[in-house]
């Protein structure tokens, strides 16, 4: 297995933000992904996993970016009357869209556009338009921080929105979905939800998606139009004129000015409604602990 150095990581997330990985590495396989693992914990680093980079922002990585891209593929199955997916964690979530659309299945379509991996949007919890992708979810195998292949069913883990137990537990390595077929056409509705991602998202431009997660009882869009913050613009980086929860890389924005902007827009809300507006969106960068694991801490 290739261990790069000092691999800039613009690239690799959808928003093109990205500073550089002291080390980098794309595992084939289990082994390899072990090997990632022992490697971290070996050399005393942190170990950042990353999947099509949808929700994440990164600045400088003093740490290892293990990339799940390589740790990709379906296997299908009739099993009492439904569809078995078992998809490896760097799959593409458009290709399990794509298999609903030709097998006419239920509710996972309407995760339609998302440009995550299977594992990133299990990780996350993955939802829209009143469905999460923990509603198919059957079991997952999983990696521990102990290098243990271990298969939990969907009964022993705990998700709600946009919260799940990982990467706590370890690294996804393999998700089972389990889909009905509809009696009514899908087509229909699912093209209606591409329209109106057409119409209300900035898909025409560098994005990570939602950045705040929807306060109870209220959206977060909403909140940050109200307080002034649709099209709102720090250097390179805007909320995006459509939506107002979607930042946008409007040239060659930076780490900093993502998390300028982010903490601009918390203070204004909170100022306006007293509401605490909390990240869906992953900052990542060596001064920060979120999503990391620090090995042997």
């Amino acid at each position: 297995m290739l261990l790069e150095k000092n691999l800039p990581l613009k690239n690799l997330t959808s928003i093109k933000i990205g500073g550089r990985a002291l080390y980098y590495a794309e595992p084939k396989d289990l082994k390899e992904l072990k090997e990632v693992i022992k490697l971290s914990q070996v050399r005393d680093i942190p170990l950042f996993i990353l999947g099509n980079g949808s929700n994440t922002i990164l600045g400088d990585i003093k740490g290892l970016v293990l990339h799940t891209k390589n740790l990709s593929g379906l296997s299908v199955q009739q099993k009492n009357g439904k569809l078995r997916v078992e998809a490896l964690s760097g799959t593409p979530l458009k290709e399990i869209i794509k298999l609903a659309v030709k097998e006419n299945l239920k509710g996972i379509y309407k995760l339609l556009g998302f440009p995550a991996s299977v594992g990133g949007a299990v990780s996350m919890n993955a939802g829209a338009f009143g469905v999460e992708i923990s509603d198919f979810l059957k079991e997952v195998y999983f990696l521990s921080w102990e290098g243990e292949l271990i298969k939990a069913s969907r009964k022993e883990l705990e998700f709600s929105y946009r919260k799940t137990p990982f990467p706590k537990l370890g690294i996804i390595y393999k998700a089972v979905l389990e889909f009905e077929r509809s009696c009514e056409p899908i087509l229909s509705d699912y093209n209606r939800i591409r329209k109106v991602r057409k119409e209300k998202q900035p898909i025409n431009l560098p994005t990570s998606g939602s950045t705040f997660k929807n306060p109870e009882g209220d959206y977060a869009g909403r909140l940050l139009e109200k307080a002034g913050l649709k099209g709102f613009r720090l250097r390179e980086l805007a909320f995006s004129e459509k939506h107002a929860n979607f930042l946008v890389n409007l040239g060659n924005a930076s780490f900093s000015e993502a998390r300028d902007l982010i903490n601009l827009a918390k203070e204004k809300v909170y100022d306006a409604f007293g509401v605490i507006l909390k990240e869906e969106v992953k900052l990542i960068e060596s001064s920060r602990s979120d999503g990391w694991k620090v090995l042997g801490a």
